[in-house]
């Protein structure tokens, strides 16, 4: 049988052919790119620290972080897939986890095996949880990974946690069977037909066992490791198969990250009514308002409603309430007359907002809140619902009013919270996936460490995003839990607005 040490070094030699070939060496480096920091159709700005490629609007709150192979951030064809995921409705992200230091397939001083030592996957996977944890305090509430080649393994690893929705591995290195069974979240797993696809049935073996985690596994024929980003662009085959790749996984992100996550926004729509209320409509900074209450109490709150607009009945019977504790109320049509319908299948709310960003709607608020000042209302205060709780937080960061409530927020930051200047109120949902507890956490974390500004947080179990507006008048519980913040809402502004 020969020499023990001779088996071993046979052993090893089969062990290294085996991992050059499936991460490490020509396939994992094979076709590099031309790198040019100036493409894609984004911008870089920090993230965690971390120089990163960026697109995508930031009022989506559904994040994909997109995790290079060893040739970094600044490949076109990477960025070019980060555009395509953006388009599809998300905030992108591409960090440079290698720090400017892409392997240099040309440096013979510094092969693979030398470069890697200095760039471990393990040092990316930690990376990105600072990156993950940025966007987080930004205010997005749903986040996917995709790692591409070395970026595979940080995604995996991440996957192996609930800090992110949803995962994909494409043409993965380093990532083991034992690493598909500690996955937690949705994964996608994108391999290539020259490229161990053995490895990848055996991945698809393990996650058939796990019937609670949803996945998708492929293999694609004809195409070898690195197709995805690193194809020829005269090549017409690859190209189709990359972006058969690219629509796979845009796929699995908006099915679990954006479907997931995105509905509670927009659901329990109400049946507007114009006539609803007590009160009446008026024209304030410009815009219809529905107002009610005395204009002698001199006292004011404004109501920025949700994606639904100022019709809505629960919204105005909130409103009611108000002035029945002496103030004047009053809610504009900030949407102008253009509120979302859900049923409009040609006009999905990724494609609505971007007609009705919240900048727009605070510009709108100064301009009413300026006219109240006009007609002698002397103390004003804001509360904001969904969609307009990020008005009222850009208002509480000067002296347009005197306190704010925030009901179920969308698209408030952490970074926000930390420049409020008046009293505010926090009204969270058990269950809300646009600010989740932990987030709402976050919030009275900052406030706390604000002593000079009083703050007032409070999470209310057994409810769901909307739920103090868009409750069901026929649900005993529902209308008591919504009137339990209706109450807290008073009472702040009663304390404040004098």
């Amino acid at each position: 049988m020969g020499s023990p040490i001779l088996w071993w070094i046979l052993i090893l030699q089969m062990v290294s052919t085996f991992c050059w070939s499936n991460g490490a060496g020509h396939l994992c480096c094979s076709d590099p790119p031309i790198l040019d920091p100036h493409s894609g159709a984004g911008h870089v700005e920090k993230l965690g620290g971390l120089p990163s490629y960026v697109i995508g609007s930031p009022y989506s709150k559904h994040a994909a972080v997109l995790i290079s192979d060893v040739y970094g951030y600044e490949a076109p064809n990477l960025r070019k897939v980060a555009d395509k995921v953006a388009a599809a409705g998300f905030f992108v992200a591409v960090p440079d986890f290698l720090k400017g230091d892409p392997f240099v397939r040309a440096d013979t001083k510094r092969p693979m095996s030398v470069w890697i030592k200095d760039h471990s996957t393990e040092e990316g996977y930690e990376f990105a949880k600072v990156v993950i944890q940025d966007l987080k305090n930004k205010g997005y509430s749903a986040i996917g990974v995709a790692g591409f080649c070395w970026g595979a393994k940080a995604a995996i690893q991440l996957a192996k946690r609930h800090s992110i929705k949803a995962a994909a591995i494409l043409h993965q290195s380093y990532v083991t069977v034992d690493d598909i069974k500690e996955v937690k979240v949705p994964l996608a797993v994108l391999g290539a037909e020259f490229d161990h696809p053995e490895i990848v049935k055996q991945f698809e073996k393990v996650l058939r066992r796990k019937p609670k985690i949803k996945s998708f596994v492929k293999i694609y024929p004809g195409v070898r490791h690195g197709w995805t980003i690193r194809y020829n662009i005269t090549d017409t085959y690859t190209i189709k198969k990359a972006d058969e790749a690219h629509h796979d996984l845009i796929q699995c992100f908006v099915t679990c990250v954006l479907t997931m996550s995105g509905p509670q926004c927009c659901s329990n729509p109400p049946t507007l009514n114009p006539n609803s209320g007590a009160g009446h409509v008026e024209q304030l900074g410009g815009l219809p308002s529905y107002v009610v209450g005395s204009p002698d109490s001199k006292l004011a709150i404004l109501l920025i409603s949700d994606v639904y607009g100022y019709e809505a009945p629960n919204l105005r019977k909130l409103a009611d309430k108000v002035a029945a504790a002496g103030f004047f109320v009053a809610v504009p049509d900030f949407l102008k007359g253009d509120p979302y319908v859900p049923s409009d299948a040609n006009r999905q709310i990724k494609v609505w907002i971007q007609d009705h960003n919240t900048d727009e709607g605070f510009e709108y608020a100064k301009v009413v809140i300026q006219d109240l000042k006009n007609k002698g209302f002397s103390a004003i205060g804001a509360a904001g619902f969904c969609w307009g709780a990020k008005v009222v937080i850009q208002l509480a960061k000067f002296d347009y009013i005197k306190a704010a409530v925030l009901l179920h927020p969308s698209f408030v930051t952490v970074d926000d919270c930390k420049e409020v200047k008046v009293p505010l109120a926090v009204l969270g949902a058990e269950t809300d996936q646009l600010s989740p507890p932990e987030l709402v956490k976050q919030f009275e974390e900052v406030l706390n460490g604000k002593p000079e500004i009083e703050s007032f947080v409070k999470i209310f179990p057994g409810v769901v995003h909307g739920w103090t507006v868009r409750y069901s008048v026929e649900d005993e519980t529902a209308c008591k839990k919504a009137d339990e913040a209706h109450q807290d809402l008073i009472q702040w502004f009663s304390k404040h607005i004098k």
